[in-house]
């Protein structure tokens, strides 16, 4: 994926911040722990707004990709497609590169989707039909 690098700086820059502030409960130079923490989370902005830089246009090309599957079954081969569309039209793995969800579900719940699973009984992997779109549009 294109942004696959910038995704990774920045989680690795939030774990960095992370064990800061575990740092910070055990030594006694705050102060200084606070602007190494101040540091990063200003590059970690920099990286942030260059990965989200194309967001709107890249949810304007997944709904027109979604529209098309409106109110259809997808199956486990449709939503997998459906997930490494999403993925590519974004540039990265996960719709928030803070958290570890990363599946279709999360890249839905972002992109303010309506949809719904069905469970069936026959099958382990449930059926996805997508309803609508939110307020982002």
């Amino acid at each position: 994926m294109r942004n696959e690098k910038l995704e990774k700086s920045i989680i690795r820059i939030d774990n960095d911040i992370e064990s800061m502030k575990v740092a910070k409960k055990y030594l006694s130079n705050v102060e200084e722990i606070n602007e190494v923490i101040d540091t990063l989370n200003k590059k970690r902005q920099i990286l942030a707004d260059e990965l989200y830089y194309e967001d709107s246009k890249s949810y304007e090309e997944c709904c027109k990709v979604i529209q098309e599957v409106l109110d259809k079954n997808l199956g486990e081969s449709e939503q997998t497609e459906l997930l490494n569309t999403i993925k590519e039209t974004f540039g990265r793995r996960a719709p928030n590169v803070s958290k570890k969800s990363n599946g279709l579900n999360a890249w839905l719940k972002t992109l303010d989707i309506e949809y719904k699973w069905i469970e069936s009984e026959k099958n382990d992997w449930a059926v996805l039909v997508i309803s609508g779109f939110g307020l982002h549009q």
